[in-house]
C-alpha cells in the first residue's frame, strides 16, 4: 500500500510529496521545495531512499541539499533539467530575485525506477520546462505531475525552455492515460488525470 502525504512549503506555495511503502516504512520526498527541517520532521520515523524532482525550477529544489545531506539519499531528475540545479538563470531563482543554486550531484531519470520497494515509470512531460517530468505511481495509486498539470489548470510557458506545442502535447498524453487516478500537483490541491474506458463507450 502507497500513502501519499503532501506538505505544502515556500513563499509559493509548493507542494512537496513524501510518497511512503506502507509495508517497509521506506519513503520518497518529491520535489523538496522549501523548509527543509520541517520536511524533515513530517518524514519522522520513515525511512527515505531518494529525491525525486518533477523538474528543476528553484521552489521545487531549494532544500535538495539539506534533505539529501540529512538521510545521505541521491536526487534524480531529467537529463534536461539537470543542468539548472547549478545555473541560477536556469532555475528561475534570479528571476525572482533570490538566486540560488544546488551542490548535490544528480542522478539522472531512467525511464522507470525501483525504489523504496515501489516500482514508479516516469514520464517526460516538457512544457513547463524542458525537463519537467510525471511520476506514476504503482497500480493506479496516483500521478505525481509537478507543474505540468494542475487541478484547475497548467504549467507556464513562458520561462526560456517552455514551450506551449510541447506542454499540449503532454497533457494530451497525460489525459489518455489509463486508469484515471488521482494527480498531485506542484501546487494547489489534487486534481485528476487519465480516463476510465469505460467512460468511452
Amino acid at each position: 500500500m502507497i500513502h501519499v502525504e503532501c506538505i505544502t512549503v515556500g513563499a509559493i506555495a509548493e507542494n512537496c510529496y513524501i510518497v511512503e511503502n506502507t509495508e517497509n516504512s521506506e519513503c520518497l520526498i518529491i520535489d523538496p521545495g522549501d523548509e527543509a527541517q520541517r520536511i524533515i520532521r513530517c518524514v519522522g520515523e520513515r525511512r527515505p531512499q531518494a529525491v525525486l524532482l518533477t523538474h528543476a525550477h528553484f521552489d521545487h529544489i531549494g532544500a535538495v541539499d539539506t534533505v539529501c545531506s540529512h538521510y545521505h539519499i541521491p536526487v534524480y531528475v531529467h537529463a534536461e533539467d539537470a543542468s539548472k540545479l547549478q545555473d541560477a538563470a536556469g532555475n528561475v531563482s534570479a528571476l525572482f530575485g533570490m538566486p540560488m543554486t544546488i551542490e548535490q550531484h544528480p542522478t539522472i531519470l531512467p525511464d522507470r525506477l525501483t525504489l523504496a520497494g515501489m516500482d514508479i515509470e516516469v514520464l517526460h512531460t516538457p512544457g513547463h520546462s524542458a525537463g519537467s517530468v510525471c511520476y506514476i505511481l504503482p497500480e493506479g495509486q496516483g500521478i505525481v505531475t509537478g507543474d505540468t498539470l494542475f487541478a484547475d489548470g497548467y504549467g507556464r510557458t513562458d520561462f526560456a525552455d517552455g514551450s506551449f506545442f510541447q506542454l499540449r502535447h503532454s497533457l494530451r498524453t497525460l489525459f489518455q492515460l489509463t486508469p484515471k487516478m488521482v494527480a498531485y500537483p506542484g501546487h494547489g490541491e489534487p486534481g485528476t488525470a487519465g480516463r476510465d474506458p469505460a467512460e468511452d463507450e
